[in-house]
């Protein structure tokens, strides 16, 4: 499993996202006058990314667990006359 690690986004998509974030947060402060503004969408985008990083994290653990289900059966076939 040491070969394997979960996709990551981009430094394209990331960086769009920050500065998409920082011309909101701009506009919110400047423009509006209303810093939550925002603060809100920058937030929003966070909790989506550690979401989605649960997620895989989660599909790892299910298929670290069936590679082992798998061996497991395989060896108690082994064993069986």
């Amino acid at each position: 499993m040491a070969d394997w690690s979960p996709p990551s986004p981009s430094r394209a998509l990331l960086a769009g996202a920050g500065l998409l974030w920082v011309i909101l947060l701009g506009y919110a402060v400047l423009v509006r006058g209303a810093i939550l503004l925002g603060l809100l969408p920058g937030l929003l985008i966070v909790v989506v990314y550690f979401l989605w990083r649960v997620l895989v994290a989660l599909e790892a653990i299910a298929v670290g667990v069936h590679r082992i289900a798998d061996q497991r059966e395989r060896e108690f076939a082994q064993d069986r006359p």
